[in-house]
């Protein structure tokens, strides 16, 4: 791999150069920046009656509408007309009762990041109205930040004979039960839906499809309790239902998986993906038999598994519900687990704790060290030099020369033109992710860093005892190399996004893994990962070179590579280059 070889202490500079092989990051991520402005500035309906009264501080609007006609008692569906919002920002209609609306900005940043939402609004839509004439909207930034706001329907109905015989009058309309209630419903509104919202109404801790884009860890599933312990209940009622553009209204509530749990664990939501993952099982569980635990479907839904049984949720199943109506929707649910120490919190001197699966070329050396700044633990990779020879910071899920190679012998570049053959690298692992998310910050001063994840499937183990039948196949892999200070003159295409600076200076990458052949243009291209031919003649160099496989292939081990140098096992990069890291994530 272009995992880069590091570091070498004066004789064995080549050692440190070497080392370099954990390398690869440039620069200035501006320019891939995304926007987390959520602002609302207006939403209309077609029945609205004058302009929308917007309390912006509030984060709540109030809507006069129009009279029905005769044929209705009110309007049971309104249908929307625009919306007007953050460029890059999408709106989304809550899924969740809400109990309180806090009027405090911090209790109403905290509220919009617990409530569930899984269908975007857009003009044309149709939404129906609550019995309590009250919904929930959240706008959603382009880097997935959220902003929650009510909106408060006052919406006529026509009034009909009462018991006591007083004529009906068609042509006069009463300012229904929101407009009696509105002001008081703006700071505390309760959502009294007809429609319970779940095949077991006891429920206190259903949740329902969350977050919306694979853009920021943010794909969240709901927790259906508050800050302060007190549930928060959840709505697959119809109140607060989208009905898309048709004009027709299901009876049935959409067929919906409001929560579920794999193995006693809940999982969170990706609405984009329409996925349903559990992300922290133990380290190495087996994915191929885990229990169903529970499971929540919307009223009167059904769905082609059961809870108790067992299914390999680390392949992912498809879960397909169906509703009363025949409708149906399918969803991915799957499960995995993270690589320990990947929070990079927990350090014991240079070497990164509790668990031997990282590595580094600190031998002799230091390049990779623990870093504390502001609210933040990780670790700070650095490129050095010694005697002339360069050294790339590197850590990896690799072991540094485990055969043991004389730092004489490390020195000869000539004796070792790749670096990476001093490395055994990949560590067991047999799940399937399918995004990789890092904090990182870096400082190139013109060099480039490697920032890399890669599946394999081996018919052996470890690389270091490879024998001459052995196939490596790649499985999957995720690749982020960056050049100049601007970012430019390499693709990355296996990013999906990057963030902009945190309060610590850290912005948040995300890879997508690309099973199979790798995104044409990806940095893998011009790596070594494909060399299967050792270019050291020395015995103890280590073959890690892979071949292509087709992605269905089991998973049995990954390779995780941050360098700070790209080029680093080749003796190549620029003193100085830092690349700063924290809280790696998988996401499946």
């Amino acid at each position: 791999m272009l995992v880069k070889f590091l570091n070498s202490a004066a004789l064995s500079i080549v050692f440190v150069g070497l080392f370099a092989i954990l390398n690869g990051c440039s620069a200035d991520y501006d320019t891939l920046g995304v926007s987390d402005y959520r602002n609302l500035e207006e939403i209309s309906f077609t029945e609205q009656d004058g302009s929308s009264m917007v309390y912006a501080a509030e984060h709540r609007m109030e809507f006069d509408f129009v009279a029905p006609p005769e044929s209705l008692e009110t309007w049971d569906s309104i249908v929307v007309e625009n919306i007007d919002l953050s460029h890059f920002a999408s709106l989304y209609l809550v899924d969740d009762k809400v109990k309180e609306f806090p009027e405090d900005s911090l209790e109403l940043d905290s509220l919009a990041e617990k409530v569930s939402y899984s269908r975007a609004l857009k003009p044309g839509d149709k939404i129906r109205v609550p019995s309590s004439h009250v919904i929930y909207v959240v706008v959603v930034s382009e880097s997935g930040m959220k902003s929650i706001w009510q909106l408060i329907l006052n919406v006529p109905e026509i009034e009909t004979s009462s018991s006591s015989g007083k004529n009906a009058t068609s042509s006069s309309a009463s300012s229904s039960s929101a407009k009696k209630t509105s002001s008081s419903s703006a700071k505390k509104a309760t959502s009294s839906s007809s429609v319970k919202s779940a095949t077991s109404s006891s429920s206190t801790s259903s949740s329902s499809a969350g977050n919306s884009s694979g853009k920021s860890s943010s794909s969240s599933f709901v927790s259906s309790s508050s800050k302060d312990g007190k549930p928060v209940e959840s709505s697959s009622s119809v109140d607060n239902e989208s009905l898309g553009s048709s004009d027709s209204i299901s009876e049935s509530p959409a067929p919906r998986i409001l929560s579920l749990s794999i193995a006693g664990k809940p999982a969170e939501f990706d609405a984009e993906r329409k996925t349903f993952h559990v992300d922290d099982l133990d380290f190495r569980t087996d994915l191929t038999t885990l229990e169903l635990s529970e499971m929540e479907l919307s009223e009167g839904a059904t769905a082609n598994v059961e809870v108790g049984e067992s299914y390999d949720f680390g392949m992912g199943i498809q879960v397909t519900v169906t509703n009363a109506n025949d409708e149906s929707e399918t969803f991915t649910v799957k499960a995995g687990y993270q690589l320990p120490g990947s929070n990079f919190n927990s350090w014991k001197g240079d070497e990164v704790t509790p668990d031997s699966i990282w590595g580094n070329a600190n031998t002799i050396l230091t390049t990779t060290e623990k870093i504390t700044s502001g609210s933040m633990i990780g670790a700070q990779i650095q490129t050095s030099s010694a005697l002339t020879k360069t050294a790339s910071g590197s850590l990896y899920t690799a072991d540094f020369n485990p055969k043991g190679v004389g730092t004489l012998s490390m020195a000869s570049s000539s004796t070792w033109p790749d670096g990476n053959e001093l490395l055994d690298f990949g560590k067991p692992f047999n799940a399937r992710p399918e995004f990789m998310e890092v904090k990182f910050s870096y400082e190139g001063k013109g060099d480039s860093c490697d920032i890399y994840i890669l599946l394999e499937n081996r018919t052996g183990d470890k690389n270091v005892n490879r024998k001459s039948g052995d196939v490596n196949k790649l499985v999957a892999s995720a690749w982020f190399r960056s050049t100049k200070a601007d970012n430019s003159g390499r693709e990355n295409p296996d990013v999906v996004s990057v963030s902009a600076p945190d309060e610590n200076g850290m912005r948040t990458l995300r890879l997508k893994l690309q099973y199979g052949e790798p995104l044409a243009g990806s940095p893998i291209e011009n790596s070594s990962t494909f060399n299967t031919k050792l270019e050291s003649s020395n015995k103890s160099a280590i073959n890690n070179g892979l071949v292509q496989g087709s992605g269905d292939e089991s998973v049995t081990h990954i390779r995780v590579v941050f360098a700070s140098s790209a080029d680093g096992n080749h003796y190549k990069g620029t003193k100085g280059a830092t690349l700063v890291i924290d809280e790696m994530k998988l996401i499946y």
